[in-house]
C-alpha cells in the first residue's frame, strides 16, 4: 500500500505542475480542473502512505 501511495502522490505532482505550466502559457483549456485532481492524487497518496506506515 506504501507503494501505491508514492505512485499517487507522484502522478498527482506531475499533473499539478504540468498544468499550472500550461495554464502559464495561456493556454486554454479545464487547467483549473486537472490541478484540483493533481492535488486530490497528491492528498489521497499521503494518506495511503501514513495508513500503510501506521499499519506495518
Amino acid at each position: 500500500m506504501l507503494w501505491w501511495g508514492a505512485v499517487l502522490v507522484v502522478l498527482g505532482v506531475a499533473l499539478a505542475a504540468r498544468s499550472v505550466w500550461t495554464a502559464r502559457r495561456g493556454s486554454t483549456g479545464a487547467h483549473g480542473m486537472l490541478i484540483a485532481v493533481g492535488v486530490g492524487l497528491v492528498f489521497w497518496g499521503l494518506v495511503l502512505g501514513v495508513v500503510a506506515a501506521v499499519r506495518a
